[in-house]
């Protein structure tokens, strides 16, 4: 077998290569990073990550009870909202929170951080009341007046076992010198 016509490039048949142009598949191609850059996008936003400078600082809260708040909840003042909770920890006997709050909104050292409820059944959140001092809490502070939450179960707990205590000690009477209830 001649060896030779293999090995000679001008003998072979040239194959035509198709003409390189904008195709469908380029803009498949395009759209499908579109997608993914918007699904990084959404991701990195309810992760709540920040990069890069951030225009918030935190400070801390201690509350006795914080039943019903989560991560995220909203911090207010007069029901504008200046941040929100970016930390719950348990510090024995209390729950401490973080706030991170916007840079521009200074908090006074006399100011009350209080859980409130949005509406009848809402979320909590935390809703700060202004004080008269002129003194800041630095960033990294502690707000030391603060209300806890009102646990409507707690009340009516306590109601109950109010008025079952009032019933027991109608029911036992006062006793006759004899023994026998009047």
């Amino acid at each position: 077998m001649d060896q030779s016509k293999f090995n000679n490039p001008q003998s072979s048949p040239r194959l035509a290569v198709p003409r390189r142009s904008v195709s469908l598949e380029f803009f498949v191609g395009l759209f499908a990073m579109a997608g993914v850059g918007a699904a990084a996008y959404l991701a990195v936003g309810l992760a709540g990550l920040e990069f890069g400078t951030s225009d918030k600082y935190e400070i801390f809260a201690e509350f006795d009870n914080i039943s019903g708040l989560k991560y995220g909840a909203s911090v207010e003042i007069a029901g504008v909202p200046i941040g929100s909770v970016s930390n719950i920890l348990l510090k024995d006997p209390v729950a401490r929170i973080t706030l991170k709050l916007t840079k521009d909104i200074k908090i006074k050292d006399d100011d009350i951080a209080s859980i409130r409820t949005k509406g009848i059944i809402g979320d909590r959140y935390v809703k700060i009341s202004r004080g008269a001092s002129d003194v800041y809490i630095a960033p990294g502070g502690t707000m030391v007046e603060t209300e806890s939450v009102v646990d409507i179960e707690d009340v009516i707990g306590k109601v109950v076992h109010s008025l079952s205590g009032d019933k027991d000690e109608d029911e036992e009477g006062e006793k006759k010198p004899d023994g026998e209830k009047k």
